[in-house]
């Protein structure tokens, strides 16, 4: 598994300047990145929840690397995922910290990427069907965290 982590609050993008933001706040929120649409839904669900309360966020993405190619060398530029994920966090005017993870499924990247007992926000689109987010969101459940749905 390898991961890039640049911290990019609103307005800097100094790692050092964003490190000594994100320890202002007891609530570290995290957000898995699924779709551009719905992690912007999650960003401003997370901005409305944790207004005036100092709190810190990061954006997790996976990329999923299939069996036969080594993690170190993913099929698709890992770049291209990084721009994504920089442009939503620019959206946020929360201290937003970006992890990406390189691994073979999904759920197993998105597991190993956070702390024991996280509040993870997943955004989700209203559906009669179970989709994918909430697939995921159970998934993180099951595995310990504290999960929020936040339908867009």
């Amino acid at each position: 598994m390898e991961s890039w982590s640049p911290l990019t609050p609103r307005g800097s993008t100094t790692e050092g300047t964003a490190a000594t933001q994100a320890g202002r706040g007891d609530l570290r929120l995290v957000i898995p990145y699924t779709t551009h649409e719905l992690t912007r839904g999650a960003l401003e669900g997370a901005v409305k929840l944790a207004r005036g309360l100092g709190a810190d966020l990061t954006l997790v993405a996976v990329q999923v690397v299939p069996f036969p190619c080594p993690l170190s060398r993913p099929t698709v530029d890992p770049d291209h995922l990084k721009r994504e994920l920089l442009t939503v966090a620019k959206t946020s005017s929360l201290c937003t910290r970006i992890l990406v993870v390189r691994a073979r499924d999904r759920e197993t990247g998105f597991s190993s990427a956070l702390a024991p007992d996280s509040l993870v926000l997943v955004a989700t689109k209203r559906r009669w069907w179970r989709t994918a987010e909430e697939k995921l969101a159970r998934s993180l459940a099951r595995a310990g965290h504290s999960v929020a749905l936040i339908p867009t």
